[in-house]
């Protein structure tokens, strides 16, 4: 089912509305309608920030697992933005929990039901708060790091932390199973959903990258911070941009050798890119 909200578009999964019929059937009625509650209480929250923060979001998914908000490439947004709205949800989790643990006490829910709501609030919030990506938790570190590391190798850490993250989910779901003798899939399906997400976090990571070069091609019109790469001439196109970083002018060095050839700059070897898919820098400064 599909419903447009003004510029986003919500869409839910058709198991999400079966889930809490199937779930009532099984006896666990109360569970299902808590994790609902958790998951729309979560995703409303991100929402919001980034309409707070004037971030474009096209979509809106809710599974009976988990949600998913599309925003515009997140790894294009400056740090503070990217860090409020991945916080948000977290936020908004623990903020549910508190005022499940009012309700409670005021003995306005009953004990079951205010259990399974604060049970299922505290484990989405420490689940995404995991210092992985996508997480909102790898996200927040990535803000945190990546002016200091540089987007790349924040990025990689992030998605390293997961398969990390990942190995551990699934130990626990095998130690689980051996132990106890009953095998545990949330853990597995979390596991799984780590290992899948890596490969398109660095394609997100890739083509915010790209964007924010295509931006700087704009004239310089004032100082700004310049860095300074000694590459060979032989080096290619893509390797030595790799070493570009949005916001700061790149500069490269470029040897033969031990023979200084010339000075280029990332705008230079940006063009050059875009003219062909592969090539040498010395093809593209000659």
């Amino acid at each position: 089912m599909t419903v447009q909200l003004g510029r986003t578009r919500l869409r839910v999964h058709p198991l999400m509305l079966m889930f809490p019929l199937m779930a009532s059937r099984l006896g666990m009625g109360g569970d299902a309608v808590a994790l609902m509650i958790a998951l729309a209480v979560h995703e409303a929250a991100h929402l919001l920030a980034a309409r707070a923060l004037n971030v474009g979001v096209s979509e809106l998914r809710l599974m009976p697992f988990g949600g998913a908000l599309a925003l515009e490439n997140p790894y294009a947004l400056p740090a503070s933005r990217l860090f409020a709205i991945s916080a948000a949800g977290p936020a908004a989790n623990l903020l549910a929990l508190l005022c499940g643990a009012a309700l409670a006490h005021w003995r306005l829910l009953s004990p079951g039901f205010a259990l399974a709501l604060l049970k299922t609030n505290l484990l989405l919030m420490l689940f995404n708060l995991l210092p992985a990506l996508p997480l909102d938790g790898g996200r927040m570190l990535y803000a945190l790091l990546f002016s200091k590391l540089g987007r790349p190798r924040a990025a990689r850490l992030g998605v390293a932390l997961g398969r990390i993250a990942a190995g551990l989910l699934l130990a626990f779901a095998v130690w689980a199973w051996l132990a106890l003798g009953r095998l545990n899939l949330s853990p597995v399906f979390a596991a799984v959903f780590l290992l899948a997400s890596g490969r398109d976090e660095q394609g997100a990571l890739s083509s915010a990258k790209v964007s924010a070069l295509l931006d700087a091609l704009r004239p310089v019109s004032g100082p700004v911070e310049a860095r300074l790469w000694a590459i060979g001439d032989d080096c290619s196109l893509q390797s030595a941009l790799r070493c570009a970083e949005p916001g700061a002018a790149t500069l490269f060095a470029v040897y033969r050798g031990n023979r200084l050839l010339r000075f280029t700059d990332d705008r230079t070897l940006l063009e050059a890119a875009l003219r062909r898919e592969e090539g040498a820098v010395a093809t593209a400064v000659s």
